[in-house]
């Protein structure tokens, strides 16, 4: 059985790979296969992708000088390799808010009434605040010994609990949030389906902060060794859930690359009685080339006949 600093190594190198090609495909699809495909999501999303590469770089350095090592070396320094610790924790403390802000500006961007476009500002706002709050807390009334610890006070462990609750709350509000927007738009039924599921794999991140609350559930009352080892667990699963959230907010994107994928995508589109797409109103482009894109306002007419100012045209 490996170490955990073999774990640690191993999940942020599998992520760091994973969340590159990834973001990469998402560029190359908003960038080459769209029109006017870029947007805020976008920039969001590489700014997280930045803070990942960064917090990563911070982690590697702490391994470098002993963090979670079995034994001892003449280079190792305690004191650099809790500095570094630190670092990395902040960055994936703000990475992942970062991430969640891309997620919903994926969501802004499918809106379709002024309704879910404030709900979805006012999350936003929500999360901000979140993100900036608990990150003060890790970095200042709960960092012991130069590290974040949940666990090193009655009132941190609160607070652990309430950030990690939190983080599940969110991530599940953004991941079926897509079945609500979606529910009442005519479109192909496996079409929808799979939009629903591109949108929603958010929930499969949601997974690694449901670890990390048991662990820091078993955190309050775990000492010695056994805390130590949770203590690498619970960073384990922070660089595990951060590099899922960002690869499936990026996997959102990629559904026009998939389509090239004999069998799988290329026929969700499915052509009604009328000789259109099933994807109408300001979903039309979902089954379409310009996917998420802005329409123009001739683009924009429905089969119904209804105009611009009837079906909103930012998807």
């Amino acid at each position: 059985m490996g170490s955990h600093r073999d774990d640690l190594i191993a999940a942020m190198v599998v992520f760091l790979v994973v969340d590159t090609i990834v973001i990469a495909a998402r560029l190359y699809v908003r960038t080459r296969m769209l029109t006017r495909g870029f947007g805020w999501d976008d920039v969001m999303l590489i700014v997280t992708y930045l803070g990942f590469i960064i917090s990563c770089a911070m982690g590697f350095t702490s391994i470098r000088y002993g963090y979670a090592a079995p034994d001892e070396q003449p280079w190792y320094n305690k004191s650099k390799a809790a500095q570094f610790l630190f670092a990395n924790q902040l960055g994936l403390y703000i990475s992942a808010g970062l991430v969640k802000l891309a997620v919903a500006l994926v969501l802004y961007r499918l809106a379709s009434t002024k309704r879910l476009r404030w709900v979805l500002v006012g999350s936003m706002v929500v999360v901000t605040i979140w993100t900036i709050v608990m990150t003060l807390f890790a970095s200042w009334p709960c960092a012991q010994g130069g590290v974040s610890n949940w666990a090193g006070s009655k009132a941190c462990t609160q607070v652990g609990y309430f950030r990690t609750i939190t983080n599940i709350f969110i991530d599940y509000f953004y991941a079926l949030l897509p079945v609500y927007m979606l529910r009442k738009v005519h479109m192909n039924t496996r079409l929808k389906v799979s939009v629903m599921l591109l949108l929603g794999l958010g929930a499969f991140a949601s997974s690694a902060t449901i670890v990390k609350l048991v662990i820091i559930v078993r955190l309050s009352t775990a000492k010695g060794e056994v805390a130590q080892a949770l203590h690498y667990d619970l960073l384990l699963w922070a660089d595990i859930e951060l590099g899922m959230a960002t690869f499936a907010a990026s996997a959102a994107a990629l559904r026009p690359l998939l389509r090239h994928i004999p069998g799988i995508w290329g026929r969700t589109l499915t052509p009604n009685s009328y000789g259109t797409s099933e994807a109408v109103g300001p979903y039309h482009s979902l089954g379409a080339s310009n996917e998420m894109g802005p329409l123009s306002k001739h683009g924009s007419k429905m089969a119904n006949g209804s105009s611009i100012e009837e079906q909103p045209a930012i998807v």
